[in-house]
């Protein structure tokens, strides 16, 4: 249990269902801990690794006497590993499953197509963006068990900041990996006008230890960008760097399933561009569509940074509500009670 998006959004939901008074339970193989979890029930596969085919007999004790004990009457997944080998066995003791599918997967081979698609046998079936689904609607005659529900963000947590901002800064959001953009992001920045790398840093997280993360500090050493990089460390607390930004970028190379940086910087009322592909452009598109751009073209990048710095105020006002109409956390668990609810009564 990390701190990623999707597990983010497990947290969300087991919250919202404690508040309705709904007992609810979260396994996972372990748990960051520095997590707040308060009121959560986090039950953990101590040494037990889902992918790994000799914990198996173990994992299935375990999560039958869980929903025996319990007396769990339907079982969430959202990884790959566990519904792989879980579906069929939770299935078989008469438990409704929902499954949760986060991103288009590459098709690499028959053997990896197979894998992933045990994450579209479950009795409902939940897409983070209609870009996801129309990927793999095409497999289904019956597609009333597909469901399209965006990630939620918590504005409460991503909430604006009333501090006025000591310098303007570039905000990229995302961890460094060879397809989140970073690399691109410099380049792209190193080719500005003279008059915007003055004034803007770039502000990244990384801890520089992994392959990639060596390999941005190589580029801002050749860019000779070191002055204008300020690098943090990883953080719970993401919030912060968010406010502390005055433009925040997302640009991935590959199309995001969904892309949670975007709600979350409109969220804290800050200005964000993103590539005009998968769930970026599917959030900003009702927008501002002018907020996208081409990731591929430096030309496409630089006229829309332009607009997001001629409109900013007008845009930053707008931002905050656009999201709780559409992409709160409280919206997303909702709907996605009513889906478990939906099953149960069924």
């Amino acid at each position: 249990m990390g701190i990623g998006g999707i597990e983010t959004g497990v947290r969300d939901i087991a919250n919202y269902l404690n508040k309705k008074k709904i007992d609810n339970y979260i396994l996972c193989e372990s748990s960051n801990k520095n997590l707040k979890v308060k009121g959560l029930k986090i039950i953990k596969l101590d040494n037990l690794k889902f992918k790994n085919i000799f914990d198996q007999n173990k994992i299935k004790m375990q999560i039958q006497q869980l929903i025996r004990k319990k007396r769990i009457n339907l079982v969430h997944i959202s990884s790959r590993a566990p519904a792989f080998f879980l579906i069929k066995y939770i299935k078989n003791l008469n438990i409704k499953v929902v499954t949760s599918v986060h991103n288009k997967y590459e098709s690499k081979s028959f053997l990896k197509d197979w894998y992933n698609s045990f994450l579209l046998k479950g009795d409902a079936i939940i897409f983070n963006s209609n870009f996801v689904k129309k990927t793999y609607e095409h497999k289904f005659n019956d597609k009333t068990k597909l469901h399209v529900i965006p990630r939620g963000i918590d504005t409460n947590y991503f909430s604006p900041s009333r501090k006025k901002l000591v310098s303007k800064s570039i905000f990229i959001p995302s961890r460094i990996s060879s397809w989140k953009g970073h690399e691109l992001l410099l380049n792209y920045f190193s080719l500005l006008q003279q008059k915007h790398k003055d004034t803007f840093n770039i502000h990244i997280v990384s801890l520089n230890k992994s392959k990639e993360e060596k390999k941005i500090q190589l580029l801002i050493n050749k860019l000779n960008i070191s002055k204008k990089i300020i690098i943090h460390k990883p953080t719970l607390d993401v919030k912060k760097l968010y406010q502390g930004a005055y433009l925040v970028v997302n640009i991935s190379k590959r199309p995001e399933g969904f892309g949670r940086t975007v709600s979350e910087a409109l969220s804290v009322s800050k200005v964000v561009i993103a590539p005009n592909q998968g769930g970026t452009k599917e959030q900003l598109l009702k927008f501002n569509k002018n907020l996208l751009f081409d990731v591929k073209s430096f030309k496409s990048f630089q006229k829309t940074f332009k607009y997001a710095l001629k409109n900013y105020k007008e845009i930053s006002k707008k931002g905050r509500s656009y999201v709780e109409k559409n992409y709160s956390s409280d919206l997303m668990c909702r709907k996605t009670l009513d889906i478990y609810n939906h099953l149960i009564n069924s």
